[in-house]
């Protein structure tokens, strides 16, 4: 306090500066590099994703809070305005994203510029990241969620009461942005785990072995306190839970378990992360990444002495690899624990990080080399997505532009000018580049999609979706062709209709 009333600012802030490790600042600066790589071309257009056009016309406080992520909405009104602001929200997010990889780097002994830099960016620039990047309105806020599952492990494994209970709050306020971090605390908290069990195996005679019951206990007990606050704040709230990705089910406690389901979920899951090749990661990335997992579990064969401490190692390592499914054992039914997966960046990054600990000096800088090409890799994966979904937002208004040409274009005295019935949906192609992934580029336009669109343009036509109110418009579906054929728009009953697709459900 002193400081700041006899001190200039710029002297206080260079000294709190060079209190930070050299280290530090040259991974964090090429982590900021990294970054603008992989996410600087969503900084500077304007991709919308259907979530964005619902959440860009929010005013208030109540984003997130129908999936029981209050936080949320704060961050996004408190911060911004609840303005559309992706330059500002990336920015926070690359600062962030780089404080989140530098947090979880001390967690785990990492002491050189260079081991740090290229750990950290495996878990900043990962393929899902950009999943979560795409969603322009809010993406500030995830970032935030994880910073603090990495900073809730920190303050935990130290065995505490007070930062016991530090951990058990930033857990709380993690979940209260984005429920699925929990998957990332757990895998950052094992690898911890893991990590100090090897060290004892490297520990010089004399030394004592690191007592592990105390931080396991601990990191449990705040786990316990944050997710049993944050479910009993939550169901407290009056919050109508949306049908959307099961939110209502995941805080029923104990009513959604279902251990056989969650046992398969939890298999299939992870054998199509590590094996499958997807489109988030083509082979050679997968291989890669197989790679450092395969070290991995070589070096925790080899470094411990005795045949139970290798078992046990091994073990840790297995746990480590599913726990980015970890919630799936609550909440086996739905997809709400599939939010993100970028815990699986975290597995990627341990298993480099414990080669580069504990692994031989040749093991370790083929470790720095096929890092370095996964890195590449995610960069270009992360840029075929920006553009993949900039391209994508530009035919959806390419496609609304055409509807409402040919609206117009119906005789004036047959319709009201404003009310454009919508029966079904339009699902649009899928060939290259718009392959199939999750997240990238969502394909489907509806009645409420193009409404939020037309508000957008400024456009005084308003879409509504037909339903048992409009019933000449689905008797009119089906016997008439889809868009985009002649038939497909008309104008009955005084408004206009368009006809999607023959189905008239919603998507």
């Amino acid at each position: 306090m002193n400081s700041l009333l006899d001190t200039p600012l710029d002297q206080t802030l260079k000294r709190l500066w060079s209190r930070l490790p050299q280290a530090w600042k040259l991974a964090f600066a090429a982590l900021a590099v990294v970054q603008l790589l992989a996410f600087g071309f969503e900084m500077t257009n304007l991709t919308l994703h259907h979530d964005d056009l619902a959440q860009i016309f929010i005013q208030d406080t109540q984003l997130g809070r129908y999936l029981g992520r209050f936080s949320t909405g704060w961050w996004h009104y408190y911060t911004q305005g609840a303005y559309f602001m992706p330059f500002w929200q990336m920015v926070q997010a690359i600062v962030l994203m780089g404080a989140y990889a530098l947090t979880i780097a001390q967690l785990w002994g990492l002491r050189r510029g260079f081991d740090i830099a290229v750990v950290g960016a495996l878990m900043v620039v990962f393929p899902y990241m950009a999943h979560v990047y795409q969603y322009n309105t809010t993406m500030a806020t995830y970032t935030v969620a994880h910073l603090l599952a990495a900073l809730a492990i920190l303050w935990a494994v130290r065995a505490r009461v007070h930062t016991i209970l530090l951990a058990a709050a930033c857990l709380f306020f993690a979940f209260s942005f984005y429920q699925s971090v929990a998957n990332n605390a757990a895998v950052i908290f094992l690898t911890w785990l893991l990590l100090r069990w090897l060290d004892a195996d490297t520990a010089q005679a004399g030394e004592p072995r690191p007592r592990l019951w105390r931080p396991l206990l601990s990191t449990v007990l705040a786990a316990l306190i944050g997710g049993l606050a944050y479910v009993a704040v939550v169901r407290s709230m009056d919050i109508p839970f949306d049908d959307y990705q099961s939110a209502g089910q995941a805080f029923e406690l104990g009513r959604s378990i279902d251990p056989v389901l969650a046992l398969r979920t939890l298999y299939e899951g992870s054998r199509a992360f590590y094996l499958w090749p997807e489109f988030y990661f083509p082979l050679p990335l997968k291989l890669a990444q197989l790679a450092l997992l395969g070290g991995a579990l070589f070096v925790c064969i080899a470094l411990p002495r005795r045949p139970w401490r290798k078992a046990v190692a091994v073990a840790l390592l297995l746990a480590v690899t599913l726990a980015p499914r970890a919630l799936q054992m609550l909440h086996p039914h739905g997809h709400f624990h599939q939010l993100t997966l970028t815990a699986y960046a975290v597995v990627v990054a341990g298993a480099a990080a414990l080669i580069l600990r504990h692994g031989r000096a040749w093991a370790g800088n083929g470790t720095r080399l096929v890092a370095l090409f996964l890195i590449l890799g995610y960069i270009v994966q992360c840029n075929w997505i920006s553009t993949v979904n900039l391209l994508n937002t530009q035919a959806h208004f390419h496609t609304l532009g055409q509807i409402l040409a040919r609206v117009r274009a119906l005789p004036p005295q047959a319709w009201d000018g404003r009310t454009v019935v919508v029966v079904g949906r339009l699902d649009m192609a899928r060939e290259h580049p718009y392959r199939p992934a999750i997240g990238v580029a969502p394909r489907f336009m509806d009645a409420a999609h193009m409404d939020r669109m037309a508000r957008l343009l400024r456009d005084p036509v308003r879409f509504v979706a037909a339903d048992e109110h409009t019933a000449w418009a689905l008797d009119y579906a089906r016997i008439h062709p889809t868009w985009p054929a002649a038939q497909s728009v008309t104008a009955l009953h005084g408004r206009a209709l368009v006809v999607l697709s023959q189905d008239p459900r919603a998507p």
